[in-house]
């Protein structure tokens, strides 16, 4: 008797153990359309052995949704968000909470490491009271039958003014672009209607108080909620009809070129933050590059994984069905993952995903070539995700000639207009600025000549 009680108490111990290692917070990414979306769970155990915890995406929104599940047992560890049908089922290994992280029809890997957040300072981000007015509003996407919630901001007084859009970067963001703690939308909208500019910021479709799903949706479909946002915009009281415009960052600057290329809505002018001008596989070659290269990988070992990374792509964009066309990237990939793990072929099916196809095919060009209006367009030097030089030349050769553009880039600027030393993307969070006050000043002017 007293070695099977041993053996319960040695037991217990050991499930004690693995559930006190797993308290505090974790921190993971999961990868979405080609981006990976970080993803902080905290866990906190009870004096009476219950388990509760919640979770933050800080790239969507600052605000924790609470787990309406958390099962510890042993080593292995479930959470639940039923409201939106998210679960995460994972197991401690070596100190990580390795597992499968699924909302509804979506599922990908996800390893999550213990880490100690900090306070940042964000100096930029805007605190009310604020000289001007806001207005949380809700507009349809007639097209798909989606409803989506942005915030609308407006000077004072009687008047008609200029008037934006914001449209985010890649993978699932808020209204404020929100990423790292920073919040580059509401900066941006915050200096723009204290000049006199109204602007209409939304979360995306399938995030915060957006209908919709996020992870189905394809750059048409994103294309087709800002024309929803343009539509909106012209019918507030405050706005110039006839001074509306895009101002669109990264992927939002590539939908703003295929609507003003396609004449699919009435723009007066489109601003371009960091947005691709050149095919989509070609840059994501040139992102993984230099990605790669500030995190220390080898010439020869980047020549390497653009030849793999190429072939891969080229199946993407191909016409290939889903089935045939992932038999060709396991065995273009066989080099590197001669016997891939599941988590590994859940990676590579990402690739095949219809948004992500569908993203993979767009060429901007014949696009830029129709654009009728004057364009305000900047990239930064320091840019990974964008490299400046390339897609500046690309716009500065195609864009038809006429008055009123702006083309430039920033010296020591990243992706996100800060100042950086590398412009890897790991810096965004450590750095205090959000955005630039040169390319704020810039915009302004620019918007308030048209």
């Amino acid at each position: 008797m007293k070695y099977t009680i041993l053996f319960v108490v040695l037991l217990l111990s050991s499930c004690m153990g693995f559930g006190q290692k797993m308290e505090g917070s974790w921190k993971g990414a999961v990868a979405i359309q080609g981006t990976d979306l970080p993803i902080i769970f905290h866990l906190t155990a009870g004096k009476d052995g219950k388990w509760t915890g919640d979770m933050v995406s800080p790239a969507q929104s600052a605000t924790r949704v609470p787990f309406s599940k958390v099962d510890v047992v042993g080593d292995s560890i479930q959470v639940a968000v039923q409201k939106i049908g998210l679960t995460f089922n994972g197991k401690l290994v070596h100190g990580k909470l390795q597992g499968v992280f699924e909302q509804r029809q979506f599922k990908a890997p996800l390893v999550l490491q213990p880490f100690k957040e900090q306070v940042k300072k964000r100096p930029q981000e805007p605190i009310p009271p604020y000289s001007y007015d806001t207005l949380d509003v809700t507009f349809a996407n007639a097209f798909d039958a989606v409803n989506l919630s942005g915030t609308l901001s407006y000077p004072r007084g009687a008047g008609k003014h200029p008037a934006v859009i914001l449209v985010t970067g890649s993978g699932p963001q808020d209204r404020d672009e929100t990423i790292e703690g920073h919040k580059p939308f509401k900066v941006i909208a915050d200096y723009l209607t204290k000049r006199g500019v109204v602007v209409l910021r939304y979360d995306e479709r399938g995030v915060g108080k957006s209908g919709g799903n996020y992870t189905t949706s394809t750059i048409g479909d994103f294309s087709k909620d800002a024309i929803a946002a343009l539509e909106f915009l012209s019918k507030q009281k405050q706005v110039d009809t006839k001074r509306i415009g895009i101002i669109g960052h990264s992927e939002g600057g590539l939908i703003a070129q295929l609507i003003a290329g396609q004449r699919s809505a009435k723009v007066n002018f489109v601003a371009l933050l960091a947005a691709p001008t050149i095919a989509i596989d070609s840059l994501m070659l040139l992102q993984a590059y230099e990605i790669g290269k500030v995190q220390g990988l080898s010439e020869g070992e980047l020549r390497r994984a653009k030849e793999i990374n190429r072939r891969n792509f080229a199946i993407v964009k191909s016409p290939a069905k889903e089935q045939q066309a992932y038999q060709q990237i396991l065995k273009n990939m066989s080099p590197v993952f001669p016997n891939p793990s599941q988590q590994q072929e859940n990676e590579l099916k990402m690739l095949l995903l219809p948004s992500y196809r569908y993203f993979m095919r767009i060429e901007p060009v014949p696009f830029i070539k129709k654009i009728a209006v004057p364009v305000f367009a900047v990239f930064g030097t320091k840019d990974l995700q964008v490299p400046f030089a390339p897609n500046l030349e690309s716009l500065s050769d195609n864009l038809p000639k006429r008055e009123g553009h702006f083309l430039k880039a920033y010296e020591g600027l990243n992706h996100l207009f800060q100042h950086t030393k590398t412009g890897a993307p790991s810096e965004y969070g450590n750095l205090e600025e959000t955005f630039s006050d040169t390319v704020l000043r810039d915009l302004a002017a620019w918007i308030a000549d048209r």
